[in-house]
Parts: C-alpha cells; sequence; structure tokens
C-alpha cells in the first residue's frame, strides 16, 4: 500500500515537472508553429523576388524579408526547443501555391503579384501577434512577440508603401 502511494505521489510529481518543463500553452505552441511557417513563407517568396522583381523597390523590400525573417526564426527557434515544441521544417502547401503563382509570372507582373502577397501575408501574421500578445504568458515568448511585432508592422506598412507607389506610377 505504501509503495502504491509512493509510486503515485513520484508519479505526479513527475508529471508536474513534464508540465512546467513544456510550460507553454497549445495557443502558444500553435503561435510558436505559425510564426515559423510565416518566417519560412517570407524566406523563399522573398529569395524568389529577389530573382524576379522588377524594380528596384520590390528587390529591396525582398532583401529585407530574407534578412528579417532569418533573423525571426532565429530569436523563434531556442524558444521552441526550451519548450520541445517542434516546428514545421517547410512552409508548406499555401506557400507552394503562392510560389507556384509567383513562379509563372515576371516584370511589373511579378512585383505586383508579390507585394500583394506580402500586404495580405504580414496583415494576417501582424493580428496573430497581436492577438497571442494579449495572452502569452511565458516570458520569453513575450519578448519575442515585443521584439517581433514592431518589425512585422514596419513590412506591412513598406509593403502598403510600395503597392501604391506601384499604383500611381503605373
Amino acid at each position: 500500500m505504501r509503495k502504491t502511494i509512493l509510486s503515485g505521489v513520484l508519479l505526479t510529481s513527475l508529471a508536474g515537472i513534464s508540465f512546467a518543463a513544456q510550460g507553454l500553452t497549445a495557443d502558444e505552441q500553435t503561435f510558436l508553429q505559425q510564426a515559423a511557417t510565416s518566417d519560412q513563407t517570407e524566406i523563399k517568396l522573398g529569395q524568389l523576388a529577389l530573382e524576379r522583381a522588377n524594380t528596384p523597390d520590390v528587390k529591396q523590400f525582398a532583401q529585407k524579408m530574407v534578412e528579417d525573417h532569418s533573423k525571426s526564426t532565429s530569436l523563434l527557434k531556442p524558444i521552441a526547443a526550451d519548450h520541445d515544441v517542434a516546428l514545421p521544417e517547410s512552409p508548406g502547401p499555401q506557400t507552394d501555391e503562392k510560389f507556384k503563382r509567383l513562379e509563372k509570372l515576371s516584370g511589373p507582373a511579378f512585383d505586383k503579384t508579390y507585394i500583394e502577397i506580402m500586404v495580405a501575408d504580414h496583415q494576417e501574421v501582424l493580428n496573430a501577434f497581436q492577438a497571442e500578445a494579449a495572452r502569452a504568458a511565458d516570458p520569453k515568448l513575450k519578448d519575442f512577440i515585443a521584439t517581433v511585432q514592431p518589425i512585422v508592422a514596419n513590412h506591412l506598412q513598406m509593403a502598403k508603401a510600395i503597392r501604391q507607389n506601384e499604383k500611381t506610377a503605373g
């Protein structure tokens, strides 16, 4: 009887330790995975835009996407590792669809479509960051959000400005 009670206490303690080590809510884990997917998407599409973009503004924007989203990933990976959260290894089918759509384009049509995708993607990501900022409890995740959210907002503004310039130039 005594061994059964001790085993129960030990298992309960170990479960508590495991839960404490995990530490992230399901929403926080999902957010980490979405942020990683977003970074991979912006890097992959940015690399394509570096090859295909027609205007210097779009090329500069694409370079910034590759650089900033690579930095974001480098901040994200240790948080995921600390909490045993597996990050996706590829950006997934939605990115593949966007890539295939862009791959068929060149010149001004490429630039216009790429920037439209960037506006939509960054608006969606900014909304996710704002929602997670309001509910995140993990200190490292909160720091990540506080660091990266203004950068995402800046990317959105940049993409909107390029889109507006394209409309007024064309």
